[in-house]
């Protein structure tokens, strides 16, 4: 199969991560929970992987990384542990997911937040645009996406990150399609709160996701229960990670992260972005030569992920896939893609998009691949 899918999910791992969650699975006990030598070698593992992907997030106090179930967890971690009230005004983008979008909704119907969107502005949020909601209202949290999973346009975190922090408003950024794929230096940006997926750009598996609170943050747990420690006290304890981490965590998925995250950094972060961005490139430069299909987005690679959605002429973005996968053995992703306000402004909310993002292990003979599938795919629309 030719997978273009990664956007939603990598595909394959780096052989590193089956083998590391295989070792792993095979010689662990619960992290945490016991004094025996099996529960406690799982836990250094948990404890070093920790550390190591931290410094690869330029994360001083590891202790502030939080492992969830998914960067969606994380994304509700952070919006329901924060304390949001009647009248709070919450400043988002048109370019979220529903990641973040229904979190909110669901705290407008709760608690009676209002919730403000900034105009599409080409992918990148502008500058004016936000200075302006940031001085006009009284703006208790702002939320944005480091990229968009539709389009592939990067938002410059810096200037938000700059503004938010003039204004004094805490800043949490949705990095589900950033992380692993854009340098991240954590510290260093001014992030309230940052929230990312295990199993995309970082090429983990599924079940992690990772959510880092700046020291200025207290999130109220969103869970409670078991940590391991303070087990005589019936609050959830103080001290990070633990405050944060109640359960047994995914510790396979975790190691497989880690895996992942190890694989990247040995292999070049920037070596692996330039291979898919060359992928990307030789596609975007094809369909802006054929008439039957519509790039939505950058035209060019400037600002942009390896994520390139598309139209066909006369064709569904269900249909395209369907006809993809069962008679090319292409895998591409047809829809909404659970953005329907970044749809919205593109003008493709009835209609959805065909999402192509290209992966490391992708190859130019698999882009050609899809392009000569896309040309007689096209001439099926045409009869």
């Amino acid at each position: 199969m030719r997978y273009f899918d990664n956007a939603s999910t990598t595909y394959p791992k780096p052989e590193d991560v089956y083998r590391a969650q295989d070792v792993f699975v095979r010689s662990a006990a619960n992290p945490g929970r016991a004094a025996h030598q099996l529960a406690w070698n799982s836990e250094r593992q948990i404890f070093e992987s920790r550390l190591a992907i931290a410094q690869f997030l330029g994360i001083k106090d590891a202790r502030r990384l939080i492992f969830t179930g998914s960067c969606t967890q994380s994304l509700n971690m952070a919006l329901k542990g924060l304390p949001l009230k009647a009248g709070n005004v919450v400043l988002t983008s048109a370019l979220e997911h529903n990641a973040v979008m229904r979190p909110l909704q669901q705290l407008k119907n709760a608690c009676g937040i209002d919730i403000q969107q900034l105009p599409y502005a080409n992918g990148v949020i502008s500058a004016d645009d936000l200075k302006s909601a940031l001085s006009a209202n009284k703006i208790s949290l702002c939320v944005v996406s480091a990229a968009s999973n539709v389009t592939g346009e990067i938002v410059d975190l810096a200037a938000v990150s700059e503004l938010c922090a003039k204004y004094k408003v805490p800043l949490v950024v949705d990095a589900a399609q950033s992380a692993g794929t854009i340098e991240q230096n954590i510290d260093s940006m001014g992030i309230s709160i940052w929230c990312a997926s295990g199993h995309k750009g970082l090429m983990g598996p599924a079940g992690v996701g990772l959510l880092y609170v700046h020291p200025s943050i207290e999130l109220e747990p969103l869970i409670s229960g078991g940590t391991g420690s303070q087990s005589e006290v019936l609050e959830m304890p103080d001290e990070y990670p633990d405050h944060l981490e109640a359960g047994t965590l995914p510790a396979p998925a975790i190691i497989g992260l880690a895996a992942g995250v190890k694989w990247i950094a040995d292999t070049g972060l920037a070596k692996i972005a330039e291979h898919e961005m060359a992928l990307a490139a030789k596609f975007i430069s094809w369909a802006q030569k054929q008439s039957h299909i519509h790039i939505y987005g950058p035209k060019t690679t400037a600002g942009r992920l390896a994520v390139v959605s598309f139209s066909v002429d006369g064709m569904t973005p269900d249909q395209v896939a369907d006809i993809l996968d069962n008679q090319y053995g292409i895998a591409v992703r047809p829809g909404l893609h659970c953005a329907a306000a970044t749809h919205k402004s593109l003008g493709t909310l009835d209609s959805g998009l065909t999402r192509a993002s290209f992966g490391w292990f992708n190859t130019e003979s698999d882009v050609e691949y899809f392009c000569q599938a896309l040309s007689e795919i096209a001439i099926l629309a045409t009869r």
